[in-house]
């Protein structure tokens, strides 16, 4: 579970950062990735913790993304 909320919540974030209509690609595999999931496991449990996982990792890899260009570039990202 924890590999796929790794790579579902890292396509999110690309998703989330990159500006032209490549950023879509990344969204259709977060949504494949998703339905991968959810095709091998039927428990609502580890459904419910497969999608708060990804989020948590989402919120975590945009803080060390904005880190990372702050430290790249002496100044804060702008917000979207």
């Amino acid at each position: 579970m924890l590999g796929y909320s790794i790579l579902c919540a890292l396509l999110l974030c690309l998703f989330s950062q990159i500006d032209d209509l490549l950023k879509y690609i990344f969204s259709l595999g977060a949504l494949i990735t998703g339905v991968q999931f959810f095709k091998r496991h039927d428990g609502r449990g580890m459904r419910i913790a497969f999608v708060a996982s990804t989020i948590v990792l989402y919120f975590i890899f945009a803080v060390i993304y904005a880190f990372y260009v702050a430290v790249k570039t002496g100044q804060l990202p702008a917000a979207p």
